[in-house]
């Protein structure tokens, strides 16, 4: 079992509406902000494993650049959900929204 999380600085429409449309590569609602970078930078740094269920990731990041700045989306397997207190902090301190897939509301 898994847990989806996606986190974005602000975005146009239904916290649920841009998960949904993020799982499909859709990020044109959403606002490009440094902290979303920096929350990616840090997450990396503190968990590397969580880079395999890290999303946009590098391989993405070469067409897209600018999505490095628009969201992180996280499929947390049930080791990495020790994580989710310290990666939903990290979120808060740095501004951002998300919503949670699993759960079916919004972070």
């Amino acid at each position: 079992m898994s847990s989806d999380l996606g986190f974005w600085w602000r975005g146009a429409g239904d916290p649920e509406e841009i998960f949904d449309k993020l799982a499909e590569g859709d990020t044109s609602d959403l606002t490009p902000n440094s902290g979303v970078m920096r929350f990616r930078e840090e997450l990396l740094a503190r968990w590397p494993d969580i880079e395999d269920v890290l999303e946009p990731s590098e391989f993405d990041l070469e067409d897209s650049p600018d999505d490095a700045m628009k969201y992180v989306l996280l499929t947390l397997s049930v080791r990495q959900l020790d994580y989710l207190a310290e990666i939903l902090s990290m979120a808060n301190e740095k501004g951002l929204v998300g919503f949670s897939g699993v759960a079916g509301e919004p972070i």
